[in-house]
Formats: structure tokens, sequence, C-alpha cells
């Protein structure tokens, strides 16, 4: 007589904690020129999205968004709950702001051009991570047009 017995969990948690532990890292993205770029950071819950400047021999902050996010496939639902940007360029201080702020839908509508809500698709292969916005709103995640490949560091 032979048997086999086996235990498997079949729930899809398993895939999406492994799902959800790929994007989590720190991420990077710099411009052809190398002069400039933006730095992701990628928690179970949360995200911060740092740009930085090359200017005198140094990194420097420019700006800062940071937020919490949802997962449901690969789509992400993000909220923006924190910006941060260079109010001085003499001092390089950075002034954070808040929704509790007024002039926060001035800030994400005019500076930064993002709404506090939106959808973004990522997508990982090897050490690459694709976030993909539907910047036209025509229901398309286009990543040749619309998306940014950052490398995980």
């Amino acid at each position: 007589m032979f048997s086999v017995n086996s235990c498997n969990n079949d729930d899809d948690d398993d895939d999406d904690d492994n799902k959800i532990s790929s994007y989590v890292g720190t991420w990077q993205l710099t411009d052809e020129g190398g002069l400039e770029k933006q730095v992701l950071v990628i928690t179970e819950s949360t995200f911060k999205m740092t740009m930085k400047l090359y200017f005198e021999d140094q990194w420097v902050d420019i700006m800062l968004v940071e937020g919490s996010y949802t997962v449901d496939g690969n789509m992400f639902t993000l909220t923006i709950t924190r910006l941060g940007m260079i109010a001085d360029e003499e001092t390089l201080e950075m002034v954070y702001f808040t929704p509790d702020d007024p002039e926060w839908d001035l800030l994400l509508g005019d500076e930064f051009e993002i709404e506090g809500r939106f959808e973004a698709k990522f997508v990982v292969s090897g050490n690459k991570l694709t976030i993909i916005t539907d910047d036209n709103d025509d229901g398309v995640f286009d990543p040749i047009e619309e998306g940014e490949t950052f490398t995980k560091i």
C-alpha cells in the first residue's frame, strides 16, 4: 500500500503577501543627466517619494510626497498624507504640509499637479519596478507613455 498526504493552503492571501513583499524596499530613478533622482521607499502600507537634486557636490531633497496605499492585484490606490517642498533656496529648508493645511488643495493641484488619491499600476520584474499612472484618464495604463521604471537599491 502506498499513500501520499499533502497540506496546501489554497488561499490567495499568501500570494498577496508575496506580491506586496516584492514591492517593499527602496527604489531609485535617476534622470539621464545624473543630476536629478527620485527615491521611493515602500513599506507594507506606506510610501515615501523624495525628489533630489545634485547641487554643490551633494544631493539635496527638493520635494517629498508621503502617504499610504491599498492593493488590489497589481493596482495600488495611493493616498497622499504629507507633502514637503523647499521653502528657501538659500537654507534649503523643507516645509511640510498635510491635508489639514488650508493650502493643501492648491499645492496638490498647482504645485505638484497630482490628486490626493489616485490609482497606479505597479509591475515588478527582477530589480525593476515600473509605476504606471493613467495620466490622460483614458482608462489605459500605458507603460511607455505613462510609466516610470525604478531600480531597487
